[in-house]
């Protein structure tokens, strides 16, 4: 079995959410741009504005996956829960 076919889908899914987290809002040709409008705005700055929200959701959706991911592999070795050996 090869080294990539052992990585889960959890963290694949993971990394192309991070990357257009990341990548989307550095394509500067698809939003420097003034029309259309909203609320007033040139788009440039709403479009700005909009992936600040879409990345807090992309970036809170990948670090649950990752934690779920990671509490069935810590469950899977018979380490238990994290959150519980933190608490004590």
């Amino acid at each position: 079995m090869s080294r990539l076919s052992a990585i889960k889908p959890a963290y694949w899914i993971s990394g192309v959410l991070l990357t257009a987290a990341v990548v989307v809002p550095l394509l500067v040709p698809t939003y420097a741009k003034k029309d259309p409008h909203l609320w007033g705005f040139p788009f440039f700055y709403w479009y700005q504005l909009l992936w600040v929200f879409l990345s807090a959701i992309l970036v809170s959706i990948s670090y649950r996956l990752v934690r779920a991911e990671e509490r069935k592999r810590r469950a899977a070795q018979g380490l238990g829960d994290a959150e519980k050996q933190d608490g004590q």
